[in-house]
């Protein structure tokens, strides 16, 4: 069975995968955080690595409200809101029931066939299948997606 575990240090995340006992020795000496986090930090001062603006969207009480500043016209713009809003709101993953929880809150109407939209999203790097979970298929924001709906909160319009 593979086990995957996610770490939030500021603004950065890491995430591992594997086997338990590979991520139990991984734990049991967390000395390589700190040479991990000694080599960011040079690559920190060279390039600046933007996080997600957590601050913007824990400024916002609902959803609908965010959705409101965030303002997407397509559905596949709508799709990475809402992946957005749980990435930085609840550090987890979409699924297509959640994709019908928050069309109905915001009250947008629903695509005829969410499947495709997805599979846009997919190909086009926005998203990547993430497995199952609980039976339901769960889909994880890519670095894409994220710089596309923060460029959608900042006024620079979407794209494609």
């Amino acid at each position: 069975m593979t086990y995957r575990l996610r770490i939030k240090l500021g603004g950065l995340e890491l995430e591992l995968e594997g086997d338990r006992e590979f991520l139990e020795a991984r734990f049991a000496d967390l000395s390589w955080i700190d040479a991990l986090l000694e080599k960011l930090g040079n690559l920190e001062q060279q390039k600046a690595v933007k996080p997600p603006q957590q601050a913007v969207v824990g400024s916002f009480s609902s959803f609908v409200e965010f959705a409101g500043r965030v303002n997407p016209e397509k559905n596949w713009e709508k799709f990475l809101t809402i992946a957005y809003y749980l990435y930085s709101q609840e550090g987890r993953d979409l699924t297509y029931d959640d994709v019908e929880k928050y069309y109905a809150q915001a009250r947008w109407p629903m695509p005829k066939n969410v499947w495709d939209v997805m599979s846009h999203l997919i190909r086009e790097g926005y998203m990547e299948d993430a497995g199952k979970q609980n039976d339901r298929k769960i889909f994880r924001i890519l670095r894409k997606g994220i710089e596309h709906v923060e460029r959608l909160m900042g006024g620079g319009g979407g794209g494609k």
